[in-house]
């Protein structure tokens, strides 16, 4: 969300607000639906950005949040699993155990670490930490490789929910998986004012994702 514009209206007239925040794209149509006055501009992407320095106003982080300064609206909690293409399957098999995943392209990030440890436990009891054979800067790139038969990945619900749905993804290692989440919260600086806009980004999000992507 920039805060180049002056008007803090929404949907009146020609009035246009713009709206600069990274998240979730999809939830994109649906917003510019409601709220035809403003303008979204959505940047996403898996590295922390100086909210200030970037000009955003609002941004949806994932996990803990280490910066004092930010305030958080906390949406819930998304748990993670193993998903790969049908294709994928099909064409390298499916892994049974843990330690099948050695034989297979495993699809992680590749600036963020702990996004690689995968809730599984590795022989020696230990959080399985993969080593990616084909790695990404974002989960959504992730995503489509997984969507195109490129490997297995490990993401969160609130990313994955449709192309399971759809059976364009399918959960791996169900039986093996522990149950973990990542925290889903909405950011901004606590000595910002959250603009009429930006607080109605806000009000969306918490209205659309718990039901069908988070849980509290």
């Amino acid at each position: 969300m920039s805060g180049t514009t002056t008007s803090p209206k929404v949907g009146y007239g020609s009035t246009r607000s713009e709206l600069h925040a990274t998240g979730d794209r999809a939830a994109d149509r649906r917003f510019r639906r409601r709220y035809p006055g403003i303008t979204l501009a959505l940047d996403t992407h898996d590295r922390f950005v100086d909210l200030l320095e970037q000009r955003v106003d609002l941004a949806i982080r994932i996990g803990d949040l280490e910066d004092s300064s930010l305030h958080r609206a906390h949406p819930g909690h998304s748990p993670l699993r193993l998903l790969a293409s049908p294709a994928y399957l099909e064409r390298r098999g499916t892994p049974q155990q843990v330690a099948s995943l050695a034989d297979h392209d495993l699809l992680g990030f590749n600036q963020l670490d702990h996004l690689n440890r995968w809730p599984l436990r590795d022989a020696h009891g230990e959080p399985l930490l993969i080593t990616p054979t084909l790695s990404a800067s974002s989960g959504s790139t992730l995503l489509s490789l997984a969507l195109a038969g490129e490997g297995i990945v490990c993401l969160a619900d609130y990313m994955t929910l449709q192309p399971r749905q759809r059976g364009e993804l399918v959960e791996v290692l169900a039986a093996a998986t522990e149950r973990q989440t990542q925290r889903v919260s909405a950011v901004y600086y606590q000595q910002s004012a959250l603009t009429r806009r930006a607080r109605a980004f806000m009000d969306f999000l918490a209205e659309r994702l718990p039901s069908s992507h988070l849980e509290a």
